[in-house]
């Protein structure tokens, strides 16, 4: 295997994101409605991501993982916009090609959402993630502070949604004893 690299997002990676998103929706998101799941664009995810990220350029950001050349999962950062405030960022996305998970890559992208947010001074960051999402275990694993439990409206298809808070400092501790960990393991 190649070595896995992180970096913030090229404009030049953004197609690939848009692809990886897809995928993973389609893959794991078995529980959104088919119809929804069908529609999925890559041009129209792009021109969102795009759109998005000239929004706000200083806070929306995107950070791949790569193998080699190929970009292989991203995870995508924000301005939290809802309650609690105290919990100023906000994690939008993280996504991991299905072929590529197992590697540690959802670990070095979530290390690189902490940084992101101690650089913007965002101490406390939220991520909000479907109940039925194979996601969802994850982020209970490293921590994350089940703050509420919402519905949202996907598709027309209500699904609870868990909202975990995260305190940036703390979790990249978590992440750098958990990858340290991880190498160990790789090598011995």
């Amino acid at each position: 295997m190649r070595p896995i690299s992180y970096h913030p997002a090229r404009e030049e990676d953004l197609p690939a994101t848009a692809e990886i998103f897809i995928r993973c929706l389609r893959n794991d998101y078995y529980f959104k409605p088919e119809e929804y799941l069908k529609k999925l664009d890559r041009q129209k995810e792009l021109a969102g991501c795009l759109s998005w990220k000239e929004e706000d350029p200083k806070n929306n950001l995107i950070f791949v993982a790569a193998v080699g050349e190929k970009i292989v999962g991203y995870v995508s950062t924000g301005i939290n916009t809802g309650e609690p405030l105290e919990y100023r960022g906000e994690l939008t996305g993280l996504f991991v090609d299905p072929d590529y998970r197992g590697l540690g890559l959802g670990l070095g992208l979530m290390r690189e959402a902490g940084k992101a947010f101690l650089k913007l001074k965002l101490e406390k960051f939220v991520v909000y993630n479907y109940r039925r999402s194979v996601a969802n275990k994850f982020y209970r694993g490293l921590g994350g502070i089940l703050l509420r439990t919402e519905m949202q409206n996907p598709g027309d298809k209500p699904l609870l949604t868990d909202v975990f808070g995260f305190d940036s400092r703390e979790l990249l501790d978590l992440l750098e004893g958990a990858i340290e960990k991880r190498k160990k393991t790789e090598k011995g």
